[in-house]
């Protein structure tokens, strides 16, 4: 494999990783924007909010994931990328904590249904979280560098130039 296309490799599986973590957030948010009060008793059965709390996360939760996931897809807002991590580390953490206190619950991530949170669902969340961090980090590693100094005297020489033509 050449230089060339193992450069071109690298910088494509950013791309797919987005694309797919992007599909996935857009299909796990449907049935929960289309069912909220299944995905309200799916979060109160992780029993780590309240009732006002509880409701809050399924209103907003299913709608973060859909812009997340259409960010992903798109390639329109760095934000989207960074909002799958904060989300992966969200769901990691309440699998563990379900697992932890013997929960013998779904998920919920999904939609309605599914099998017992166990090792495999948190295998899964993990997995989600370091494509999440595969989809963020290149956005952030792979930028070009901002030029502000540059910018700086671009915004300032035409004034120069002027003053100076002038005199």
């Amino acid at each position: 494999m050449s230089r060339a296309a193992a450069k071109r490799l690298i910088l494509a599986l950013p791309f797919v990783i987005r694309l797919g973590l992007g599909c996935m957030l857009i299909y796990s948010s449907l049935p929960k924007i289309r069912q909220p009060y299944d995905f309200l008793s799916s979060v109160y059965q992780y029993e780590l909010v309240g009732p006002k709390l509880g409701m809050l996360v399924a209103m907003t939760l299913p709608w973060l994931e859909l812009l997340a996931g259409i960010c992903l897809v798109g390639g329109i807002f760095v934000g989207g990328a960074l909002l799958a991590v904060a989300m992966a580390l969200m769901f990691t953490y309440v699998v563990s904590s379900a697992m932890y206190h013997d929960l013998e619950i779904t998920c919920g991530c999904f939609g309605t249904g599914g099998d017992l949170i166990n090792y495999w669902t948190l295998i899964r969340t993990i997995a989600i979280l370091l494509l999440s961090l595969g989809a963020y980090l290149p956005l952030i590693l792979l930028r070009p560098p901002s030029n502000t100094q540059n910018q700086h005297a671009n915004a300032l020489s035409p004034s120069l130039t002027t003053s100076s033509s002038l005199a």
